[in-house]
């Protein structure tokens, strides 16, 4: 059999693969039981309203160092970087040498990006959607409250819970969100929080169908009564192809309260500007 034939028979099986495990990853089991009757719901709400008032009093910043791998089918990558966050969706993640000199960089304020890459001499900014759905992921992510997710805890915006259900197999709660004024999407919102301990498990995003988008959750750690204690292992599952991403962060900082323009990047003159829409 000649070579091209063979890698063309490769090519198919793996894609067959990729597209099954896609499919997989859609597929979770029922996650939680019927909905709590309204006197038990209207409890547990009030104990998370309570909950999000403890927040107000944590810092809305961190910094800390950054590894983040990304595992798929046919990738398996790892970079370790500076990483910085403000509430609701501010995110720098800077790569440098071993000298200590930048190579690679990311900013946003949630809506927009920009991107230096010093081996291209390239500077690139667009728009958060945009770039969520060149990159396949799913659009509701673009619409995400990242320190939130990142840091462990309820979202930082005014919300409104929809629905309040008990796990299947023990006893922490799933709340649905409702879909919030700036929502573009009608993908669900669930958040995973155990009440006993006051700690926010995780975060589920379904389409309208029940089909899993993703899912954020945290390694278990010793928190002590500190509800402001942000998460130190995050894992982001439930991907298309059955990507999944896990981010370590090490030698966290919440004593600087950073502003806006902490989240811009100077642009070297001899960088060229690539615009994305």
């Amino acid at each position: 059999m000649h070579s091209s034939s063979i890698l063309k028979k490769l090519t198919g099986v793996v894609l067959l693969l990729c597209f099954t495990l896609s499919l997989l990853s859609g597929c979770a089991g029922q996650r939680w039981k019927e909905p709590l009757a309204e006197e038990e719901s209207a409890e547990i709400i009030s104990f998370i309203n309570t909950l999000q008032k403890t927040y107000k009093s944590c810092s809305e910043s961190l910094d800390a160092d950054a590894s983040i791998f990304w595992k798929s089918p046919t990738t398996d990558l790892g970079m370790s970087g500076y990483l910085q966050l403000s509430s609701p969706s501010y995110i720098k993640y800077i790569i440098t040498n071993p000298l200590g000199m930048m190579i690679y960089a990311f900013a946003s304020d949630g809506k927009t990006f920009q991107i230096l890459d010093t081996f291209k001499y390239r500077h690139t900014r667009g728009n958060v959607r945009s770039l969520v759905s060149r990159h396949k992921l799913p659009s509701v992510l673009a619409e995400g409250d990242w320190f939130s997710y990142l840091s462990g805890r309820l979202p930082s915006y005014p919300f409104k819970i929809q629905q309040v259900t008990r796990d299947a197999s023990d006893q922490t709660v799933w709340v649905l969100l409702a879909r919030s004024q700036f929502s573009k999407t009608d993908d669900q919102r669930w958040v995973h929080i155990d009440l006993q301990q006051q700690t926010i498990l995780g975060y589920l995003f379904l389409d309208a169908s029940g089909k899993t988008l993703a899912e954020i959750s945290y390694e278990k750690q010793e928190e002590n009564g500190n509800n402001c204690k942000p998460k130190e292992k995050i894992m982001i599952t439930g991907l298309p192809w059955g990507s999944e991403i896990r981010i370590e962060l090490q030698d966290i900082s919440t004593a600087t309260q950073f502003n806006q323009s902490d989240f811009t990047l100077p642009v070297p003159d001899t960088y060229n500007t690539q615009l994305q829409p």
